[in-house]
């Protein structure tokens, strides 16, 4: 077997398994992003960033993440406006699948705190958002919070 073939073949596996993981990790990106009613043009380049560094996410195409980010988003501001119901539990219910997973939740968190603290203000509807996931995946969302943060001032 020649080993493009094989290349090609542990990239699709990686793929594969981490599916679940570009849809939980997208529908953080919405929810944190969008928590205030905005998605702010430092919140989009902390996800751009992500999206590129972020392991789980790199065997994925960008622009298909950044394509499944808009729906989400679109979806959010359609329950908000009136229209679609249910959109945001759908979302939780893509971020839940992680719960006992705590290097994935772990992950899932961290990207949800450098959305939030892009802008360098942390709205109190993000604050509540980021404890709502925690509370989805059985996470204490003050010591995380604390955590990453420390991490992030490193």
């Amino acid at each position: 077997m020649s080993s493009l073939l094989l290349e090609k073949l542990v990239k699709e596996v990686r793929r594969y398994q981490n599916r679940d993981f570009l849809h939980a990790a997208m529908s953080v990106c919405a929810i944190t992003a969008y928590s205030d009613g905005e998605v702010s043009l430092q919140e989009r380049y902390s996800i751009d960033y992500a999206i590129d560094n972020v392991e789980a996410l790199k065997t994925f195409d960008p622009e298909r993440a950044i394509e499944i980010l808009d729906d989400y988003v679109y979806l959010l501001k359609q329950e908000q406006e009136g229209g679609e119901e249910g959109a945001k539990n759908e979302l939780y219910k893509k971020i839940r699948v992680f719960e006992g997973n705590y290097k994935k939740s772990r992950t899932l968190l961290r990207v949800a705190h450098l959305i939030i603290s892009a802008d360098r203000e942390i709205d109190p509807r993000e604050e509540k958002e980021f404890a709502m996931i925690c509370n989805l995946l059985g996470l204490d969302a003050k010591h995380l919070w604390r955590q990453i943060s420390a991490q992030k001032a490193l």
